[in-house]
């Protein structure tokens, strides 16, 4: 090749090198332009991670169940109610020691967690066959004027306003009623009051005894007066055999079961359980007399 010719190859190569260049760059915009109207195609797509699998929820059945429980309730608490039960023992033990005279005797009241109140509402719908029975709140402190008056007794003017208070609008047919009381215990000669124990005598002539002195009142629910129970040999003798009457010996324990100290009755299984057991018997002996189911 001369030296002339020179200049025209080199002339005539600079026409490819664009066209290349061109091509190159057409190519690139397409794929471009690709990349923009389908994003997940490519190497772009298989850079996500991957989906991850949705945990299908649990059924709620608990959930479920509480509202139904709670629907039921509601309508038992706001349909008919044919009895309010207005129970007012409260948690309250009482502890006695007393001696041949007066002299030296100790009383005390100790807080105890025995669920006296819910026995008592228990054993009502029990006798009534849980017919239209309601339990009726008993704001704290409201039978207060009544046992704060001693002795307690089922007559003392108080206690007819206090239940015509605590049963406001709640507008049952009638009210049964559930206190404590103060009277004469026939198996010790003593008097006592509402659930407790006492340990009487001198020496080793000392004996323990777990009584139960309560008063149930049924009231008429429009005008609160007194209903009388159905009057039968079988209401005569439930009446005897709680608090007036012949002695029993059904809640005696063993002198070692008595509290060293007031305080440790809260704690003595021994007396929880026959204070339950006695209180139970004597509900079941005196409720069906007011309900006429003897």
């Amino acid at each position: 090749m001369t030296a002339a010719a020179m200049p025209n190859m080199s002339v005539s190569m600079r026409p490819s090198r664009r066209r290349t260049s061109t091509a190159t760059i057409t190519r690139r915009l397409v794929l471009l332009m690709l990349a923009v109207a389908f994003p997940w195609t490519g190497a772009s797509a298989q850079s996500l991670p991957p989906a991850t699998p949705t945990a299908k929820a649990a059924p709620k059945t608990t959930g479920t169940k509480a509202k139904v429980a709670k629907t039921a309730t509601a309508v038992r608490e706001s349909g008919p109610c044919a009895v309010g039960v207005i129970t007012a023992l409260g948690d309250i033990f009482t502890v006695q020691k007393n001696g041949m005279t007066r002299l030296g005797d100790e009383y005390a009241e100790v807080p105890v967690s025995w669920g006296f109140d819910d026995l008592v509402y228990a054993r009502v719908k029990a006798a009534t066959g849980d017919t239209g029975v309601r339990r009726i709140a008993v704001p704290k402190g409201a039978f207060d004027p009544f046992y704060q008056s001693p002795p307690i007794k089922a007559e003392n003017g108080k206690l007819t306003p206090i239940v015509r208070k605590v049963a406001g609008a709640s507008g049952c047919a009638s009210y049964l009623v559930v206190t404590r009381r103060t009277d004469s215990e026939p198996s010790v000669l003593d008097e006592v009051t509402g659930i407790g124990v006492i340990n009487r005598g001198i020496g080793f002539g000392r004996y323990s005894h777990v009584f139960i002195m309560m008063d149930i009142q049924l009231y008429d629910g429009t005008t609160f007066e007194k209903r009388e129970p159905a009057t039968s040999s079988k209401a005569l003798l439930s009446r005897l055999t709680s608090g007036v009457g012949p002695a029993s010996h059904a809640g005696d324990v063993d002198n070692s079961a008595f509290p060293a100290s007031p305080a440790d009755a809260a704690n003595n299984n021994v007396l929880r359980d026959m204070a339950r057991s006695m209180l139970k018997f004597r509900l079941d002996q005196r409720l069906p007399a007011y309900f006429g189911r003897e």
